[in-house]
């Protein structure tokens, strides 16, 4: 058993089997883009100070069909399904960029989740109740939908340890970082005709998700004035 998990670790190193596409599936380029198609990009990060889940997944879904997706990211790694790589790190954020091909039309933010794993102890965490954030994906356009970072929770168990406690997303506007990402990693996805597609209301409200216009609020309320 203990070969075998070597040689497996010997495969993932070798071939970079290891890192997970979550983020950027295969089959993404400049022929997504037509006429009934589009192209979501974005960044999916967290916050550097929290808690680092197994994995954290941010649920949406298209309008009329029903169809739901997700965009997911591993940040510790797994010796099957490997772990997803950053693209940056800074004292506030640290993620990757996202790069979906997609159905052009109306879609909903509704849900996600956080999972841990310790052993044998297994933990979740989403919300009760669907919320409602849209967005429209835009035919035969990359449609830039923003930085959906977690901003992990911490809270205390019985014996006065720290451990997470859930988390809220923060929306933002950062395509000055995640352009020169995207022009440096992905030649291929033309971005010169980007349009910004970042969510602006909730249709069902939920606290869990922070919009940039409530960004001020949330931050001053849990971190102190924005600088």
């Amino acid at each position: 058993m203990r070969l075998r998990i070597f040689s497996t670790l010997l495969l993932c190193f070798a071939l970079g089997a290891c890192a997970s596409k979550h983020l950027k599936p295969d089959g993404v380029s400049a022929s997504s883009l037509t006429s009934t198609n589009g192209i979501l990009v974005g960044s999916f990060a967290r916050s550097p100070d929290g808690p680092v889940y197994y994995s954290q997944t941010f649920y949406f879904k298209n309008v009329k069909t029903g169809e739901v997706h997700q965009i997911k990211a591993q940040p510790t790694f797994n010796l099957y399904t490997g772990k997803t790589p950053d693209d940056f790190s800074t004292e506030s954020s640290a993620g990757a960029v996202f790069v979906f091909s997609l159905p052009a039309g109306p879609y909903t933010f509704h849900n996600f989740r956080l999972y841990q794993a310790n052993g044998a102890f297994q933990q979740n965490w989403s919300s009760k109740n669907d919320y409602s954030i849209p967005f429209e994906v835009q035919p035969d356009t990359v449609n830039y939908v923003g930085e959906i970072k977690l901003d992990a929770l911490k809270g205390r168990n019985f014996f006065g340890m720290t451990v997470p406690a859930g988390g809220v997303w923060l929306v933002s506007d950062q395509l000055g970082r995640d352009l020169e990402i995207l022009q440096r990693t992905r030649t291929d996805i033309p971005v010169s005709n980007m349009v910004s597609v970042i969510p602006t209301r909730k249709d069902v409200f939920t606290p869990l998700v922070v919009l940039p216009s409530e960004m001020n609020e949330y931050l001053s309320r849990t971190k102190g004035p924005k600088p």
